[in-house]
């Protein structure tokens, strides 16, 4: 006695039926990527939005030479500026704007507190505010990753896409994330 044996095609379609299902259980749960992606530009749009803290008078309490990013056979150094409300880096090329002060005005993001502009008032050639080292997503051609993070996160949410899509919007919006965060907490 045989038992019934469906055909190949009905094999198939079964199969692509079982994927599918699979695939749109998956996407809907990934959508939290994108959806987490979208809040953290709208904060990062946010902090570059809102107007910055300024800090004047701020005492310089500790300077230390650190190493940067650099292979080894080209080592760079920078200097980790302390105040009583910031920290932030300065390249070598750039230490000598503050390099006699003992004070800085110091102007810096208000909701992830990233230092953007940095004016020492004593020394002649730092009376302009100038940029300090890194900056990270603020202040370079980086600035295009959270953008592309953003874009890429709302068309996942927004559009009718099928669950494939979804699914691979998602995973772009979690790479695209990591290398946000990666240049935010590098440079």
């Amino acid at each position: 006695m045989t038992g019934y044996r469906p055909d190949a095609r009905t094999l198939a379609m079964l199969r692509r039926e079982a994927e599918e299902a699979r695939m749109a259980q998956m996407a809907h749960n990934a959508r939290w990527v994108n959806r987490a992606a979208v809040v953290f530009c709208v904060v990062l749009a946010l902090d570059w939005a809102l107007p910055l803290q300024q800090f004047s008078n701020e005492p310089i309490l500790e300077r230390r030479p650190v190493s940067i990013g650099a292979t080894l056979s080209n080592p760079q150094m920078a200097y980790r500026i302390l105040t009583p409300h910031t920290s932030f880096r300065l390249h070598t090329r750039q230490a000598f704007r503050v390099q006699d002060a003992r004070t800085l005005t110091v102007w810096r993001t208000p909701l992830l507190r990233v230092v953007r502009l940095v004016k020492a008032p004593a020394v002649a050639a730092g009376r302009e505010p100038f940029a300090p080292y890194g900056g990270g997503v603020y202040n370079s051609a980086v600035a295009a990753f959270p953008i592309m993070l953003l874009l890429v996160a709302s068309l996942g949410l927004l559009l009718p896409f099928s669950a494939e899509t979804r699914l691979n919007t998602s995973v772009v919006s979690g790479l695209l994330w990591l290398v946000t965060l990666a240049v935010m907490l590098l440079f």
